[in-house]
């Protein structure tokens, strides 16, 4: 499930048009205000705003930054570097997320203060009836590439010597964009399921947009489906918390091994910066499965329970739900600079040089600024 997409499905609506409207068809009570949601409209709206308003452009100034930064130590470390590598692509896909929801909901917060119970506006309409609401699949990507970090340091820990001559770094780079061009690619199939229609009211006389599915996905709604609800719902975020915890759990164990052993013969096959690395990436790895956990929870939650999900009785809760899980994503990809900076000596240091050299750059053009006749 593209959760930022199926936030939008509330209703279910006739085919037959009526004033170039579809007409609301309801099956037996009004899903945002039925008097058995445990939610009320209310408080999810609530809810929504405070995501949108309040939550998310003060989580978008500290990590969008802050992925530019991430961004541009590691690119100063060197990309021929695998791991500097994973962790840059890490930081782009972070960063090219934020973005797209940032931009998504600026018109949902103008919205729904300027016309109150009018969600969608004509730029998220141009945003879903274009496809590009596949751009929210960067968030699967960096999902991926957050277990490639974690297999990577683990195959580094166990076997140091073979990961090197097997996994080079124009190899990882090939996995690296493999994984873009294909969780992409699948995302921008699952966004031909979400198209904006206008729907019309009879009880209250009004129209509005709502979501509804486009042409090729009615053709394909099997294919469709599969990928929306089954890959993208629960095998890649599975999978991919799986992968993170096992590989974590066991770099960690063999980690301290390879710390101990060292202390007894002075040397190692790790040495003290792999091992500084290592640490470093299993702090982000467990950020990870923090950040991730909620929604593995949102997922069986409304696997379980059959009246949480768009449509049903319980269809408030179900989005209060997902704008928790939502604000866990945004947490998850703006806060890695706080584990690189506390625990990497060298990410800190190339760090001090770029902004020390961005400040000294920045004092050169305001000192040869002219400053106008005297």
């Amino acid at each position: 499930m593209n959760t930022t997409a199926t936030a939008l499905v509330t209703i279910s609506t006739s085919r037959n048009a009526s004033d170039g409207c579809r007409r609301l068809h309801f099956e037996g009570f009004v899903p945002w205000d039925n008097p058995e949601n445990i939610v009320s409209q209310e408080t999810e709206a609530f809810f929504e705003r405070l995501k949108g308003a309040i939550v998310l452009p003060f989580l978008f100034l500290i990590g969008g930054p802050a992925n530019v930064l991430n961004m541009a130590v590691f690119y100063k470390q060197g990309l021929r570097e695998r791991i500097n590598l994973c962790l840059f692509a890490l930081a782009l896909c972070d960063e090219l997320y934020l973005v797209t929801c940032v931009l998504q909901n600026a018109e949902r917060m103008y919205t729904q203060f300027a016309s109150p119970g009018q969600r969608n506006g004509p730029v998220l309409t141009f945003i879903v009836n274009h496809n590009l609401i596949g751009f929210f699949g960067f968030t699967f990507v960096s999902q991926v590439i957050s277990a490639i970090i974690a297999s990577e340091r683990c195959f580094c820990v166990i076997s140091p010597l073979r990961s090197h001559l097997v996994l080079t770094t124009r190899t990882m780079a090939a996995i690296l964009a493999i994984v873009f061009v294909i969780v992409m690619t699948l995302l921008f199939i699952v966004a031909t399921r979400y198209r904006m229609v206008c729907v019309y009211d009879p009880v209250s006389n009004a129209r509005f947009n709502v979501i509804d599915g486009g042409e090729f996905y009615y053709r394909n709604q099997e294919l469709v489906d599969y990928l929306d609800s089954l890959v993208f719902g629960m095998v890649v975020p599975g999978a991919t918390m799986l992968v993170v915890t096992v590989t974590t759990i066991v770099t960690a164990v063999k980690l301290r091994q390879a710390v101990a052993w060292r202390s007894e013969t002075s040397s190692g096959a790790l040495s003290a910066r792999e091992v500084a690395v290592t640490k470093m990436l299993v702090v982000n790895s467990i950020l990870f499965m923090v950040c991730g956990t909620p929604s593995l929870l949102f997922r069986f939650t409304i696997l379980f329970f059959p009246k949480v999900k768009p449509g049903s009785q319980n269809q408030n809760l179900f989005l209060s739900l997902l704008w928790l899980v939502e604000i866990a994503s945004y947490i998850n990809s703006s806060f890695n600079i706080v584990v690189y900076h506390r625990m990497g000596s060298r990410f800190r240091d190339t760090l001090s040089m770029i902004l020390c050299r961005w400040a000294k750059t920045t004092k050169v053009k305001v000192v040869e600024k002219p400053t106008g006749d005297d």
